[in-house]
């Protein structure tokens, strides 16, 4: 923000008595969830919950499983029985959530589906469809995600390419507090994802 702002423009350090670094760490979180959000996933630190995660099989070949409390994003879903994972997921608000309810219609073997919905007691369920019928044990044979980014000893683990376009949006976002839109507008341009 520095080098954006001439010798002469003070208003950056100062802003109706609140120093600009409040500013910052205020909108730092949502600046580095924003980004996470959008960045490729190996760039996020993505977690492997496979062993943690039990599905719950329903009598037609679909299936749940309750979610981390710290989701931001899923990755990637796949379970015993499919030819390729789920790594497209779905909201109960997309066309395609009614037709999960259909057996003729669903998602299957070659294509299946999986749903991130709201569940019981505020958790969030991933919903999939569907498992063959010659597989009666569901099993999950990968499942990956992203966590909501906590900080920890003062700061959070990043990986080193996200660094600059984090900073960049933090700033687009603190430059937009101040009403400065062409700055916000150049910050903006300036993030990888």
């Amino acid at each position: 923000m520095e080098e954006l702002t001439p010798d002469w423009d003070a208003v950056i350090t100062r802003t109706g008595g609140c120093d600009i670094e409040q500013y910052i760490r205020a909108k730092w979180d949502e600046a580095l969830t924003r980004q996470l959000l959008t960045a490729p996933a190996h760039l996020c630190n993505p977690i492997d919950i496979t062993d943690s995660l039990t599905p719950e099989a329903g009598q037609d070949g679909s299936g749940r499983v309750v979610l981390p409390a710290d989701l931001l994003r899923m990755v990637r879903y796949d379970m015993k029985g499919w030819r390729r994972p789920v790594t497209k997921f779905i909201t109960s608000s997309h066309p395609d959530y009614l037709l999960q309810h259909n057996r003729y219609a669903r998602g299957g073997a070659a294509k299946p589906v999986a749903a991130i919905v709201p569940g019981d007691a505020g958790r969030l369920v991933l919903e999939y469809y569907s498992v063959p019928h010659l597989f009666r044990r569901h099993i999950i044979r990968n499942a990956v995600y992203i966590a909501t980014p906590h900080e920890t000893e003062g700061g959070y683990d990043l990986s080193p390419l996200l660094g600059d376009s984090v900073c960049y949006l933090c700033a687009a976002l603190v430059y937009e507090i101040l009403g400065e839109n062409d700055k916000a507008a150049t910050m903006y341009n300036k993030v990888l994802f």
